[in-house]
């Protein structure tokens, strides 16, 4: 929900000054009612916790100009905790968003959801209730293990973290120059994970965009098993298939569990005019199933599961060969190959 504020201005260390006016201001522009306020003239800025304004830290944004206000867009979101002013051609205003802590970011899912994972485990993926601010997390995120000692050297640390649009999931990368062997940094440090130990997965203080630091840590605990060296295998499937004329969802089981951003975005079902079917997509528990519900019934015909031959599985092994593979054993040389099934709702 949007937070919006009525603030009265302010007489404070910087000495500026302006007429009373409304502000109401929330993470995605900010009005004031003054329509005095000339937009040539007008700029906003960053103010330094020592409440010394800088013209150096200019907020980029647009202004915007009707007959009774003047209303400022950022190019990103105003942010919680952060005092921003507002200086123009009378003098300069301060304006905030409040803080509410009842609204704080919370983990909701790490995956893979299972609490037994490959030592081969090659990423995870960490969702969160808020749009979080997508720099510096990484140092945040950190493994231990059972005796409570930290586990350096985990995470890869890329240039950019890897965020979904929505800026509420986090993808982390085991890294995977020790994940695959016969890379230095395996043979000379090893994997990450250790066999039959058990690791906990603590995620702190994180921000979303608002300035509110995760309402909690969050911790996910998991056990190391052997590693996985066996690529997905559609020939393995089980396809349990709707009767017609009823909603009842078409279930693929895969007997071991698939990456869950493979499963949402690289499986699909067509018709047999080879267009596409709308359905809502539910994966299963440990990310082993998946089922596809239709808003229509379904009718008795020819269809088509589709698959992309990058999905894969938590160890990066998809349906073209292993992640840790040698070269040239490769099902096909160039990756993403699709795949077809074709099915029957009798």
């Amino acid at each position: 929900m949007r937070v919006h504020l009525t603030i009265l201005l302010l007489f404070v260390s910087l000495q500026l000054f302006a007429n009373d006016f409304q502000i109401v201001v929330n993470e995605q522009k900010v009005t004031f009612y003054d329509a005095s306020i000339t937009i040539e003239t007008a700029t906003v800025y960053y103010l330094l916790k020592n409440n010394k304004l800088d013209e150096n830290n200019v907020v980029r944004g647009v202004f915007k100009k009707n007959v009774q206000n003047v209303t400022f867009v950022p190019e990103f979101p105003f942010l919680q905790n952060v005092i921003y002013v507002l200086k123009y051609s009378k003098g300069a205003v301060e304006f905030s968003i409040p803080t509410e802590n009842k609204n704080k970011p919370i983990v909701t899912q790490v995956y893979p959801t299972s609490n037994k994972l490959p030592v081969n485990l090659l990423r995870m993926y960490i969702q969160f209730s808020k749009p979080m601010k997508t720099i510096n997390n990484l140092k945040h995120i950190k493994l231990f293990d059972a005796a409570g000692e930290e586990v350096k050297g985990v995470i890869f640390n890329n240039v950019y973290e890897l965020w979904n649009d929505a800026q509420t999931q986090l993808t982390i990368i085991f890294d995977p120059a020790r994940v695959k062997t016969g890379l230095i940094a395996n043979e000379q440090l090893g994997r990450v994970l250790k066999p039959n130990q058990t690791y906990h997965l603590v995620i702190n203080n994180l921000q979303d965009v608002y300035g509110n630091s995760l309402k909690e840590p969050y911790t996910k605990t998991f056990s190391v098993i052997k590693e996985d060296i066996v690529s997905p295998d559609t020939d393995l499937w089980n396809i349990l298939l709707p009767s017609p004329n009823n909603k009842i969802a078409l279930q693929v089981d895969f007997g071991n569990s698939i990456d869950m951003m493979s499963l949402l975005h690289r499986i699909r079902i067509y018709n047999s005019d080879n267009e596409i079917i709308k359905v809502s997509i539910h994966i299963g528990q440990e990310e082993k199933s998946i089922k596809f519900i239709q808003e229509e019934k379904w009718v008795k015909g020819n269809y088509t599961l589709k698959i992309n031959s990058r999905l894969s599985d938590p160890s990066g092994n998809n349906l073209n060969g292993l992640f840790d593979h040698a070269i040239g054993s490769l099902k096909n040389k160039q990756e993403g190959k699709i795949i077809s099934l074709p099915i029957t709702i009798h």
